[in-house]
């Protein structure tokens, strides 16, 4: 589980409300006060008050209320997809505020995630185009983008520990609570966009409970999986939610939990979340944690946030004046994914190419499709992997045949120079865990399958 101290210490900015806010929304804290000591009251547990409908519609009424016409009409454009102009990206700007990045940096009071990486690996904290995707995301505003950079690690260590702070996150690293739940399809970016040309980004509600450490890994994954597209980099994206029915299943076991620190996770990544689209079916079931989710939202976002109440199709419908088409929303009637086989595949080829650009991990809790499990009985028979091996292997068994004994290691080698091709490793059972296998030990086994096959057909 997540441990909600860690959360405790996130290096929120002042674009998130104090428990005094929350508390008084005419209060409004000191824009002078230490930018350090307003991150220590934030607080990890939900506040007491924050599933109180009329509480958070008052916060968003409140920050409304101080917007400038201008931002007024930023946030309209914003909401309802109207495309804006990015940031010219100049070299001299690109060199400046990468400096000015590092200095905002150094001067924080609170970055401990990031210290611990930057001594693990300096070369993966200071790689230039990571750290201007978090610049772009808050248009070149270093302060910000600082904050943001520092957030990110902080939430990286909570996550995902000390040994993956410096390492990009692969399926290889999800353990098999976090893929089951990114096999359902429910949270993910779509391969589409809105008329602005921001990716859109849809949570479909599904009657199945994960902890709240389990959602947040897997958005943490889809995050950093589309961040590198300088488009959504530039554009930011707009997140569509979908809560349909009449009673709360949820996807967490404690769905306050979930509602309150998912917001939080857009502040972290090097992504900027423009537009925010609540859609419910049952306006009494859901009010309590769509409140909790509005006042957990950042000042900016609050007012980015729009609620889409009635049957699905209408909800997806009343979209479409804000700059999204409806028929691109992977949804029916009944609030059921259409596109499961579609997305499966989509993240098997990732998986696919994850496996071809990364370094093997030493340990793996859920094996691909492509991977080959060595080991007796039914379960290892009827794998994926092992069936395409044997079709491998029956393909190449005349070629085995007629070569020499020393060339038969090579026809041996080939099969499997085939299935680490397709992103497939030969696995051993370890515990709970599947350890990847020598070459040695990959050609025993290819071995055997030859011989049996031989002795299958009754050969020599």
């Amino acid at each position: 589980m997540l441990d909600n101290s860690l959360w405790d210490n996130f290096l929120w900015d002042d674009y998130f409300l104090t428990q005094a806010d929350l508390t008084d929304t005419d209060s409004t804290p000191d824009e002078d006060e230490d930018e350090s000591k307003r991150a220590q009251v934030f607080s990890g547990p939900v506040p007491h008050n924050a599933s109180d409908p009329e509480n958070a519609d008052s916060l968003i009424a409140s920050q409304m209320a101080k917007l400038s016409v201008a931002d007024r009409e930023k946030v309209y454009n914003d909401v309802h997809g109207i495309p804006d102009d990015c940031v010219e990206e100049t070299s001299e700007l690109i060199h400046n505020s990468l400096w000015g990045l590092q200095h905002e940096i150094d001067i924080l009071p609170d970055k401990k995630a990031y210290n611990i990486a930057e001594r693990l690996n300096p070369k993966y904290t200071q790689d230039r185009d990571f750290r201007l995707a978090f610049l772009r995301c808050e248009k070149f505003d270093c302060h910000k983008a600082a904050l943001r950079f520092v957030r990110h690690f902080q939430m990286k260590l909570d996550l995902f520990g000390q040994d993956m702070l410096t390492k990009d996150i692969t399926q290889d690293d999800l353990d098999v609570d976090d893929m089951e739940c990114l096999y359902l399809s429910n949270g993910r970016f779509l391969n589409t966009h809105d008329k602005a040309g921001r990716r859109i980004n849809i949570i479909v509600m599904v009657h199945k409970t994960y902890r709240t450490d389990t959602c947040l890994r897997k958005g943490f994954y889809n995050f950093m999986t589309v961040y590198r597209d300088l488009e959504i980099q530039r554009r930011g994206f707009v997140n569509v939610s979908i809560q349909f029915g009449d009673k709360i299943k949820g996807t967490s076991a404690d769905n306050a939990d979930l509602a309150w620190k998912l917001p939080k996770q857009n502040e972290a990544v090097p992504l900027c979340l423009s537009a925010i689209h609540l859609c419910y079916t049952t306006k009494g079931a859901w009010e309590g944690l769509l409140a909790v989710s509005k006042t957990a939202f950042s000042k900016a976002n609050k007012v980015r946030c729009r609620v889409h109440c009635g049957p699905i199709l209408k909800c997806l419908e009343d979209l479409r004046g804000h700059g999204i088409d409806p028929s691109c929303i992977p949804v029916n009637h009944k609030g059921e994914i259409t596109d499961l086989v579609k997305d499966r595949k989509r993240i098997e080829q990732q998986r696919r190419q994850e496996r071809l650009k990364y370094p093997t991990r030493s340990t793996i809790a859920v094996p691909f499709c492509e991977d080959v499990l060595l080991g007796k009985g039914t379960p290892f028979q009827i794998h994926v992997g092992n069936k395409k091996l044997q079709q491998f292997v029956a393909d190449r068994f005349k070629k085995y045949e007629r070569a020499q004994k020393g060339a038969k290691k090579a026809v041996a080698q080939e099969i499997i120079d085939v299935v680490r091709g397709n992103g497939g490793l030969f696995l051993k059972q370890d515990g709970n865990r599947w350890v990847p296998v020598t070459d040695d030990v990959a050609l025993l086994k290819v071995g055997a399958l030859f011989r049996y096959l031989r002795l299958k057909n009754g050969t020599k």
